[in-house]
């Protein structure tokens, strides 16, 4: 197998840096852990914070992304030296509380290690793909800032703080930061000639060389070349306690179950911090990680550090960068690992030959380019309340750390939201009964009736998601219309996805101010919101009623399963105030005189149907005609999975079948007889002896049917521009 000597050597250097990177936070972790009175044994923190950089360094070696790097973070090292902190209060002796410290670090650890894997086994992962992409681009540009800061203070002692600023302005002759700024520069005019795979290693290597040559020339002055500004300090004291060797008393075990809970915290911290970085990733990335697998592999490489004398390791997203940036994979996590394990077994010695202006100046040119990336580019391509967003998500992190960043963003997202769908148009259709009426066809005076007063009943198909807001913007459009003018109320909440506890509060509060009027509500369920729908009336004391017609008194509300039910509805009760509650018509009135009546019904054949029968099917050829003389017919469109669609209802007076007969096509619908009925039935060779010997009688006839076809393509054309 041949050997690639480019891509060895391009992640040796890889390794060495993100190595040499993994250290120093190493150092400044273990020290934060082990302070107050237990920085006696600092150098057991430090040591424990190797283990964990060196596991975490390995970390992409059994993930799908071989450039990820896993270490100690910030977020989880915060909570876990408030936990060691709360152990010095308890006034023990100081090797019973190392004891204590050292086993609290191991079974927080295996509590993190349980809840990664339970959350995967389970998994949850994916639930942080709802986080909104300006939190995202607020956490990465936050950690674009956190380098910067750390770049800072890796070169100078000073981060980006007032307090720093302060310190930094009172003495600004620092040659080492103007070096740092001077690596930063180089790195941006080289990178777009040279891959940043080699320009990385080879500007590092550069500037190592250049300050170890000043240093050891003697050219500067001693106050311009002091060595300990210029290098790192060597590592001494870093002391490895393995945790099978840890003393413990039987009174220890009470107080490392008292400390469960923070342990729990620790958990979720890390948990939270591990889902925001990998969603956080996945933008910078391009690309999308299986986050379950990612969570295996953490529970597996903090089990791992554990039971080496580490403790939790998060994914590091600067880290990671760092690694991907300078050509890195598998192999610099391998080289970085055995960085730290070196140091670990005594070579902490060399470390003094790395100049702090080399590594923070790589520092600082990454954390830029995450700004640049995540804050200045984003500009371009969002809003202005995203680019405020994201701002103030890097002022929180920079100051109260990424938790606080986060839990703020997600709170004014929501607010935003709540905002934003506030303004979105509840309503997709509002209309009124006479523009949209129900599929029952109506005959002379009473759809004339219709017509004219059909805008007493108003019509809103609402869409969306039904919340107390969404709500109370349909109470004051109720309460800003004049609603002794109206009769009915259709709500069509069909295209709602859910209705939550506030807005069926709104809707109790609207029935109640309107219940003493003689004003109808018609509500349109689905199946998934009728039960919350129905709990309106049954807890605003409305009288309620529900089915394919309702039947509920003045002032209460009906229910029903379609919106072309409650439309039928709410016409029988509009022609009902208007008198006309029973109507009844003539199927020949397209005849003036008798005995033209007569004569045409000579020709017909009658026929009695009885409730529920199939007078035609959808799909059968036919050449007859039918004229209802009594009795209720649905015109259904047959369904194979869905139920049946009632595309018409007809009753005494209509005629049905008319585009089958003259188009010599298969029917498109059956009916259906709703009661007992009769029609009268023409066939067509009656049709033709009626031309024959009546042609004025068939010519009446053919333009009452070309009058109804075209009422029935006006109809056609006002609902497909009500609905748009």
């Amino acid at each position: 197998m041949s050997v690639n000597f480019a891509t060895v050597a391009r992640q040796v250097s890889a390794g060495g840096i993100v190595g040499l990177s993994a250290v120093i936070y190493a150092v400044s972790y273990g020290a934060l852990l082990f302070s107050g009175s237990l920085t006696t044994y600092v150098g057991y923190g430090i040591a424990a914070a190797l283990v964990t950089a060196g596991i975490g360094a390995l970390f992409g070696l059994w993930s799908e992304e071989r450039t990820f790097i896993c270490g100690p973070d910030s977020n989880t090292i915060s909570v876990l030296a408030a936990m060691l902190s709360v152990l010095t209060s308890l006034g023990l002796p100081e090797q019973r509380t190392f004891g204590l410290a050292l086993a609290t670090l191991f079974l927080t650890s295996m509590v993190c290690a349980l809840a990664f894997y339970a959350t995967a086994r389970f998994k949850l992962a994916g639930l942080v793909r709802y986080i909104p992409f300006s939190v995202m681009a607020g956490f990465l540009a936050s950690t674009g800032w956190l380098m910067c800061s750390g770049a800072l203070n890796i070169v100078t002692g000073t981060p980006l703080s007032i307090p720093g600023l302060e310190a930094l302005l009172s003495n600004p002759q620092r040659p080492e930061l103007l070096f740092a700024l001077g690596i930063v520069v180089a790195l941006y005019g080289l990178a777009s000639r040279v891959s940043g795979s080699i320009l990385i290693p080879l500007v590092i290597l550069v500037a190592t060389v250049i300050v170890n040559l000043f240093l050891f020339s003697g050219v500067c002055s001693a106050a311009a070349c002091q060595r300990e500004v210029w290098m790192f300090a060597g590592l001494q004291g870093v002391s490895w306690q393995a945790p099978w060797d840890v003393a413990l008393q039987w009174d220890d075990v009470r107080v490392l179950l008292g400390a469960l809970p923070s342990m729990l915290v620790v958990s979720f911290v890390g948990l939270l911090t591990i889902l925001l970085s990998l969603a956080s990733l996945e933008l910078s990335f391009r690309r999308e990680f299986d986050l379950n697998r990612v969570l295996n592999a953490h529970a597996a490489s903090t089990g791992v550090a554990a039971l080496l004398g580490g403790f939790v390791g998060v994914i590091s997203i600067g880290r990671t960068s760092l690694n991907k940036a300078a050509g890195g994979g598998g192999l610099s996590g391998v080289v970085a690992a055995m960085i730290c394990i070196a140091i670990l077994m005594g070579a902490g010695g060399a470390i003094g030959h790395v100049p702090k202006a080399a590594l923070g100046g790589l520092v600082l040119y990454l954390g830029l380019n995450m700004l640049k990336q995540w804050l200045w580019d984003q500009r371009k391509v969002t809003s202005r309340d995203e680019i405020m967003q994201i701002l103030l998500i890097v002022v929180l992190v920079a100051n109260y750390g990424y938790l606080i960043g986060f839990v703020a963003g997600v709170l004014i997202s929501c607010m935003i939201f709540v905002l934003t769908y506030s303004r979105v148009p509840l309503a997709s259709l509002t209309t009124n009964l006479s523009l949209l009426s129900s599929s029952v066809v109506r005959l002379g005076h009473a759809a004339e009736l219709l017509g004219v007063h059909g805008e007493k009943t108003i019509i809103y198909r609402l869409q969306g998601y039904m919340f107390f807001g969404s709500a109370s913007k349909i109470d004051m459009v109720f309460q800003e219309m004049n609603i002794d003018a109206l009769e009915g109320i259709v709500l069509d909440f069909t295209g709602v996805s859910g209705i939550d506890r506030s807005a069926i509060g709104v809707f109790q509060r609207i029935l109640r101010r309107y219940r003493d009027r003689p004003l109808r509500f018609y509500f349109v369920y689905s199946a998934g919101n009728r039960d919350a729908l129905q709990s309106i009336s049954a807890e605003s004391g409305s009288s309620g009623s529900s089915g394919n017609s309702g039947d509920g008194g003045d002032g209460g509300v009906s229910y029903f399963p379609s919106l072309d039910h409650a439309l039928e509805t709410a016409e029988e009760h509009l022609l009902g105030r208007l008198g006309m509650s029973a109507v009844t018509a003539d199927c020949f009135a397209f005849l003036d005189a008798a005995e033209d009546r007569e004569a045409f019904r000579s020709y017909c054949e009658a026929k009695s149907i009885g409730k529920d029968a199939v007078l035609c099917r959808d799909g059968e050829f036919s050449d007859a005609i039918y004229f209802v003389d009594s009795g209720c017919f649905d015109v259904v469109k047959r369904a194979a999975v869905a139920s049946d669609r009632r595309l018409a209802r007809v009753s005494e007076g209509a005629m049905m079948g008319e585009m089958a007969f003259y188009s010599g096509e298969a029917r498109t619908a059956s009916i259906c007889a709703v009661v007992d009925s009769r029609v009268y039935v023409l066939h067509k060779d009656a049709l033709q002896t009626m031309r024959a010997r009546m042609p004025g009688l068939a010519m009446r006839f053919d333009h009452m049917v070309i009058e109804k076809l075209t009422h029935s393509l006006t109809r056609a054309n006002k609902l497909t521009a009500t609905f748009g």
